[in-house]
Formats: structure tokens, C-alpha cells, sequence
């Protein structure tokens, strides 16, 4: 992949920037599916649609909302605004309306309308060449256990992405979105807040502030 385009990990970085408020918590507003694998016994509990959130801290609202419960990627609607007029539509949505806004310095100020976004592009991860180790994977519900837990890069199968802007390994990382520099250049051009991308093959550093 080094002599291919500029791929990058996508997410939010409300850590690097304190002043952004976050959702502590979530309020399940769609079906809540619960699982237990037949095969290995793994439990998965996920949501289906749309939810509500609680927000603490910070003193201003993002285009990337940070969420402790659970990572999902929340946008602005400015986000999916500008998507939109650049032609990115490799993605759905969901409704994220906010229940409640416990900082002090938000409670009289507008909130934007959020999303939940899930990605349609995929491709596939090469373990392997990522240097992670299999300890277990389950083929009937793709519960995987790595070794490491935290990779420090992501390599592709050569072939198995689609070319999507943007995009996930929907089997073994499907809460982990890659991006194409497009994505990049438009939280610029946008002036989007609250953005953090790192390259996709690494090194990965949770420690600094990202691109």
C-alpha cells in the first residue's frame, strides 16, 4: 500500500481538544438487538438506528462528537452537509438527538443536528501483514481476539477495497473507519471541527493529537 493513495484512520479527537463537549451516555431509541453466538458464545448487544445522548463537559459543540459508551461515529450535520456537496455518499445515517446538556457553558447555546453514521465502503485487513496475531476468531458471529490488542498500522489485502472515501474491514474491525485524504481535505476546506485522522499503515500513537 505504501506506493497507493494516502489512506487514513478516521475518528474524533476530543482528547486533544478540551473545550469540545462529549457524549457521556447513550439512550437506545431503536431496537436494541441482543446475541449470544451458538458457535462460540460470544455476547453482542448493538443498536439498530437512531439514539438519544446525554452531553457533559466542554464549552463548545463539534462536527466529530466523542462518545464514551461506545464508538460510534457521531457528525454534525455540517458534516454530512459537506459530504454531500462534494459527492461523498458512501455512508447511511441515523437521527442522534440530544437528551441532555450538562455542562454550563452549552446550556443556552443552539446544538446542531447529529448523525450516527455507518459506512458502506469496505475492504479487508491482512492480520498478518498488520502484525497482529489470531488468537480467536469466530466465523459465525467474526468476534475476533488479536494479539496485540491495539495495532499500530492497518494493511490491506491487496484487492479488497473498494475505493470508497470511506471505508471499514466489516468483519474483523467494523468500528474502525479508513478514509481517502478526499475526507481529509474536506474537513479542511469546511473548516470541520474536531477531526483527528493518522496515517492508515502507521505508526498509530493514541498519545498524540493526529493530523
Amino acid at each position: 500500500m505504501t506506493d497507493g493513495p494516502s489512506l487514513y484512520v478516521f475518528g474524533e479527537n476530543t482528547f486533544s481538544h478540551r473545550g469540545f463537549t462529549w457524549a457521556a451516555s447513550i439512550h437506545p431509541r431503536s431496537e436494541v438487538i441482543n446475541q449470544i453466538c451458538d458457535k462460540c458464545g460470544y455476547k453482542k448487544h448493538y443498536l439498530t438506528g437512531g439514539f438519544d445522548v446525554t452531553l457533559e463537559k466542554g464549552s463548545k459543540y463539534p462536527d466529530v462528537l466523542g462518545c464514551g459508551a461506545y464508538p460510534f461515529l457521531i457528525v454534525s450535520n455540517r458534516v454530512i452537509q459537506a459530504w454531500q456537496q462534494e459527492g461523498i455518499s458512501c455512508y447511511h445515517t441515523y437521527d442522534v438527538n440530544i437528551a441532555q446538556v450538562k455542562s454550563p457553558k452549552l446550556k443556552d447555546v443552539p446544538a446542531p443536528q447529529y448523525y450516527r453514521v455507518e459506512i458502506d465502503g469496505s475492504c479487508m485487513i491482512d492480520l498478518e501483514a498488520s502484525g497482529a496475531k489470531v488468537v480467536k476468531f469466530c466465523p459465525a458471529c467474526h468476534h475476533l481476539e488479536a494479539s496485540p490488542t491495539l495495532i499500530n498500522g492497518f494493511r490491506m489485502v491487496s484487492g479488497s477495497w473498494d475505493g470508497s472515501a470511506l471505508f471499514r474491514d466489516q468483519v474483523h474491525f467494523p468500528m474502525v473507519t479508513f478514509c481517502t485524504e478526499t475526507i481529509v481535505k474536506i474537513a479542511s476546506q469546511y473548516r470541520l471541527t474536531n477531526f483527528r485522522f493518522e496515517p492508515m499503515e502507521g505508526p498509530l500513537d493514541p498519545g498524540n493529537k493526529g493530523i
